[in-house]
């Protein structure tokens, strides 16, 4: 028998020296056979039960599969998980369809009407309202932030905080909504992205701030303040790259775990602003018709800056709008299919905001503001008359004075810059203490005036004391104890007609302050010298030299144009349009111009004006070269 290899023998073989008994030899052969026998299989298992296979499901196919759940429950078997998720789930897409925000306020409204509603349906019916365009209703519902709610949650706290900031940014309550953005920003730790965006949105809302406001931020307690204001100011303030990088080291070392430092790289990359190539500028301006002074003053301006600081590289290309919108739009459409390089007007307020209204747009600068939304890289620059007065109480808080009256011509003039300097009080914590409206061609005007800054109440008590005493006193009535300053709004006219009578009540002791209307642009001592001691904001160019084109020598503005400002804010707007879009990276970027210091508002498109400061000393403006100081 041939023997088998022992790694492939059989486990069944069978040795054949074995020699076993036959009994027990039989009983072996049996097992064998059994042994040898093909194996049997494993009895079947019992069935395991049917798990459903979850899908996945695309964000918009859930929340439409749970709005539809939402809306077949029956009114007596409310689901209120049920309502709160499909809610959720509408408000978790971006962006999201009409349709599906109208579904998902009715599943809301379905919520118990539980007073007080919790904190988690307030913030969602909020964000409801805020993306159907309601922000006054989604203030309501959103309400206030209860710290000792119960219901309060870290999750629905941190969402209610970022609509409550965008809430005050849709107002322009810039400082209030840069202090929520503070608040929020420990919040978004484990939230890397939402904090970065919320970072840059800190840094826009420093650049909407005015100066006077920032100011206030190195001694704010919100988190993170002071170290995002010193940042700001130096990289403002840097005139060049190798400035600005001194400057963020220095602050790095100040600051080694503030948040910013994780954007100090982007900060640096966008420092100092520069500027782009000039390429073809198509000026749209009205050279004829009622504002053509106007318009021929600003194109002035814009074509010497453009020889100025181009050299002549670059086209300007002149277009009359003829002060009417419908034109300026064709004209303006007519730039965009030309492929134009930068736009500059128009200076109309009508032709702006059809400017604004019009799908395409290139990069430049608007001559009015507007209250529509500017697309990035179009801004917007004016010398309106509610920024002088705003510049009022900014000098105000920055001088550190308490509040003021405001002696204020009669007429929706006088009323504009009332409104905007009262508004402006208010941010700074001080409210006007009385704003007082007169007719200056009344016969009883002194009197008038004597009563506003309390002359007659002293007078009354005078007459009290010696009613009292019985004796005949004589004293001089004194002004009011309860105002810092006065501030004179109106044209020059009408500041010329009140400023004697304040003179004659010893008023003129308080820091007096007017907007630039006051002063026409050329010196007359004879015809202003009832204004000393009047500070004013204006443009510096007003109070500087400048060299004309084709001649050596100096001369001042007055003697170059019979509209100075509207000069000088033709030669800002030349500078303003090639750096309308790296501004928009870089709004902490500060530009010197002729009309003031301008930045960048990123988040209107409009830019910002720190005009310079001039009081009046013996009939003449002379400029001040500090913002604070009492003005006299």
């Amino acid at each position: 028998m041939t023997r088998l290899p022992t790694l492939f023998r059989p486990a069944c073989y069978l040795r054949p020296a074995t020699l076993l008994p036959r009994p027990l030899l039989t009983l072996a052969v049996i097992g064998l056979v059994a042994s040898c026998a093909a194996p049997q299989p494993d009895p079947t298992p019992d069935p395991e039960p049917e798990v459903p296979v979850e899908i996945e499901l695309e964000p918009e196919q859930q929340a439409e599969r749970l709005l539809q759940r939402a809306e077949e429950l029956p009114d007596d078997e409310i689901d209120t998980d049920l309502l709160r998720e499909a809610v959720d789930a509408a408000l978790a897409l971006e962006p999201i369809p009409d349709a599906t925000l109208e579904r998902a306020e009715q599943a809301w409204r379905r919520l118990p009407d539980e007073e007080p509603m919790p904190l988690a349906d307030r913030v969602r019916g909020g964000w409801l309202a805020w993306h159907r365009d309601k922000p006054d209703l989604a203030a309501q519902r959103l309400g206030a932030d209860d710290p000792d709610d119960p219901t309060r949650t870290p999750e629905f706290h941190r969402r209610g905080l970022e609509l409550h900031a965008r809430l005050l940014e849709s107002e322009q309550a810039w400082y209030q909504a840069l202090e929520a953005r503070l608040r929020l920003d420990p919040l978004l730790m484990m939230e890397p992205d939402q904090q970065t965006a919320n970072h840059h949105r800190v840094w826009a809302l420093m650049a909407a701030l005015r100066p006077a406001q920032r100011e206030r931020l190195s001694r704010d307690t919100a988190p993170g303040a002071a170290g995002w204001h010193e940042l700001f100011r130096a990289l403002s303030q840097a005139e060049d790259g190798d400035a600005a990088m001194a400057q963020a080291e220095r602050w790095r070392e100040a600051f080694p775990r503030h948040p910013a430092n994780s954007h100090l790289s982007t900060l640096l990359a966008a420092t100092p602003l520069e500027a782009d190539a000039p390429g073809d500028i198509v000026v749209l301006l009205p050279l004829s018709g009622d504002l053509a002074g106007l318009g021929e003053a600003v194109l002035d301006g814009v074509t010497r800056a453009h020889y100025a600081e181009a050299g002549g590289q670059g086209r300007l290309q002149v277009r009359d709008t003829r002060g009417d919108p419908q034109q300026a739009a064709r004209l303006y459409r007519d730039a965009v299919r030309a492929d134009a390089d930068h736009v500059i007007g128009p200076l109309h307020r009508d032709s702006v905001a059809a400017i604004a209204d019009l799908d395409e747009h290139l990069p430049g600068v608007l001559l009015n503001r507007t209250n529509n939304p500017l697309p990035r890289g179009l801004s917007a620059l004016a010398l309106d008359p509610e920024s002088d007065a705003r510049a009022v109480a900014d000098r105000a808080a920055r001088a550190g004075w308490g509040p003021g009256l405001a002696i204020i011509p009669e007429g929706e003039f006088g009323d504009r810059l009332a409104s905007a300097w009262s508004l402006a009080a208010e941010d700074h914590g001080q409210p006007p203490r009385d704003v007082a409206r007169v007719d200056t061609h009344a016969g009883d005007l002194n009197e008038r005036i004597g009563e506003h800054v309390g002359i007659g109440r002293s007078e009354e008590r005078i007459r009290e004391v010696s009613r009292r005493l019985g004796l005949s006193l004589e004293a001089d009535p004194q002004i009011r104890a309860d105002i810092d300053y006065l501030f004179i709004a109106g044209q020059g006219a009408d500041v010329r007609r009140i400023a004697p009578h304040l003179h004659f009540h010893q008023a003129s002791s308080l820091p007096m302050m007017a907007t630039p209307h006051v002063y026409p642009g050329a010196p007359d001592p004879s015809r202003d010298r009832d204004l000393n001691a009047i500070a004013f904001p204006d443009a510096p160019l007003l109070f500087s030299e400048i060299a004309p084109l084709g001649d050596e020598g100096g001369t001042t503005l007055r003697d170059h144009t019979e509209l100075p400002r509207f000069f000088a804010l033709g030669q800002d707007a030349r500078r303003l349009a090639v750096r309308a879009e790296p501004a928009n990276a870089a709004p902490h970027a500060t530009v010197a111009g002729h009309a003031g210091e301008w930045q960048l508002n990123a988040l209107t498109g409009d830019w910002q004006r720190e005009p310079t400061w001039a009081h009046f000393v013996r009939g003449v403006p002379q400029r001040l070269e500090a913002a604070g100081g009492s003005g006299d």
